[in-house]
């Protein structure tokens, strides 16, 4: 790869981290502003969903804009709104003002969460493809660690508002240089043909060491709607429920543990930095997590592996429940609860282009992704709920095993409809970080042509 392409993968990279910081800080400072306050426990739910609620929407219905504005703008553009959405969220001043300032960060880290993974793929070599679509999902993560290290070191002597004013500052920052460093994608010039699309094609592979073209190539794009009716045809309908089964499962479990793990373990009678503590070494174990699986999944069926990450997530979380009277067995255990459940996450990914034939597999994955985004939204909300009507936190973690149960069962369906079906697809595709919009075809002769 091109010092050129490293730039940016790494830019794509360092703005899914800030993605990461801006959509989960309310997990770490939500217990200081419950107790400020005094927000009930459903209401609590309604706050931590709510920035998952403005990043289901934004990927869903204005991410697709990315094919006619094109993807660096929607970047740039969802940076600027994050950065207001933080500044506004500092000077809330009651509780509906807070949660409309989510829904908007939310809405603008949905917009980069759908461009950063595809744009970070064309700009890789075939061969490190695989490497930075992970390095990516790492960096969602490596944002949550950071929100929780942010607020033990700012809550106490400035209080809440300053972990929001530093992910503001952050975020615009990184659209100043966003601005200059972060190139446009290939694929979008050929596909839209905007104004000068040759001109700006041959400056990008020039700097990353291609030759330039005489006229841009041909744009073959497959009919979405085909591909969109193939998933419910024939064994690809059995296909497409288990693996919205399993999708749901993995974001309820694993946007429960990480919304709430703070809230709970102080609930259990920990400290409010203990708290952190605990979620910040969950954020740890998650990263951990996305990249163990990443390696094994060269090794061992993904199918069996995805199915095992959620049947041990599963008895992690009741282990969990059983440890939040010793706090260092807890701060241990849930380390391993991050790994796991954030491993079912980029497993189920990892599942979707080996089930599905070459043409609808771009399709099956972001369906899967939008629909998945119920159990991320929901699942905080219920939380609140079922802590509001007095269960205990011990017994919530053991509810929630549930959905890691029915995810197993669910992976390890896929597998048997595939043993049963001759005609499933053998070769695995490159394990991807499940983009909600899927990229156009690659520019022949490019690092992203496969």
């Amino acid at each position: 790869m091109s010092r050129a392409q490293t730039r940016a993968v790494a830019l794509c990279l360092v703005m899914n981290l800030v993605d990461g910081f801006d959509l989960l800080v309310t997990s770490f400072v939500g217990p200081t502003v419950t107790k400020e306050w005094g927000l009930q426990a459903s209401l609590v739910g309604v706050l931590l969903s709510s920035g998952l609620a403005g990043m289901a929407f934004g990927a869903l219905f204005l991410a697709p804009l990315a094919d006619r504005v094109g993807r660096r703008k929607l970047v740039l553009g969802g940076l600027v709104l994050a950065s207001l959405g933080m500044l506004a969220a500092a000077f809330a001043q009651n509780f509906g003002q807070l949660v409309a300032t989510r829904v908007v960060t939310g809405i603008a880290v949905g917009l980069m969460a759908a461009c950063l993974p595809v744009l970070a793929s064309e700009y890789s070599s075939h061969k490190r493809r695989g490497l930075s679509v992970a390095l990516i999902t790492c960096g969602y993560g490596l944002g949550a660690i950071i929100a929780g290290i942010a607020a033990s070191l700012l809550i106490g002597p400035f209080g809440w508002r300053s972990v929001f004013v530093l992910g503001a500052v952050a975020t615009a920052i990184l659209f100043l240089v966003g601005l200059r460093a972060l190139p446009e994608s290939m694929d979008y010039l050929v596909a839209a043909r905007p104004r000068d699309a040759l001109a700006r094609l041959n400056r990008i592979l020039v700097q990353i060491g291609h030759a330039p073209v005489e006229e841009l190539p041909a744009a073959s794009v497959a009919p979405r709607k085909v591909a969109l009716e193939s998933l419910f045809q024939g064994r690809n309908a059995v296909r497409t429920v288990l693996v919205w089964i399993a999708f749901i499962a993995a974001q309820t479990v694993y946007y429960f543990a990480s919304s709430w793990t703070p809230t709970l373990l102080l609930q259990a009678g920990l400290s409010a930095q203990q708290g952190i503590s605990g979620g910040v070494l969950f954020s740890i174990g998650g990263v951990c997590g996305a990249a163990l699986l990443g390696v094994l999944a060269t090794r061992v069926e993904p199918r069996m592996l995805t199915a095992a990450y959620f049947a041990l997530g599963a008895l992690a979380l009741v282990l969990y429940s059983f440890s939040l009277g010793a706090l260092a067995t807890a701060l241990i255990v849930g380390v391993l609860v991050g790994l796991l459940l954030n491993g079912t996450v980029s497993g189920v990914n990892v599942i979707v282009p080996i089930i599905y034939p070459a043409e609808s597999r771009a399709t099956a994955l972001g369906i899967a992704v939008a629909v998945s985004r119920l159990g991320a939204v929901f699942s905080p909300l219920l939380a609140g709920f079922l802590l509001q009507a007095g269960w205990a936190p011990e017994s919530m973690f053991r509810f929630f095993a549930i959905p890691a149960v029915v995810g197993a069962v669910a992976t390890i369906a896929l597998l048997r409809v595939a043993r049963s079906s001759s005609s499933a697809p053998t070769t695995p595709a490159a394990p991807s970080s499940a983009p909600t919009t899927p990229a156009a075809p690659a520019v022949e002769g490019t690092p992203s042509q496969a």
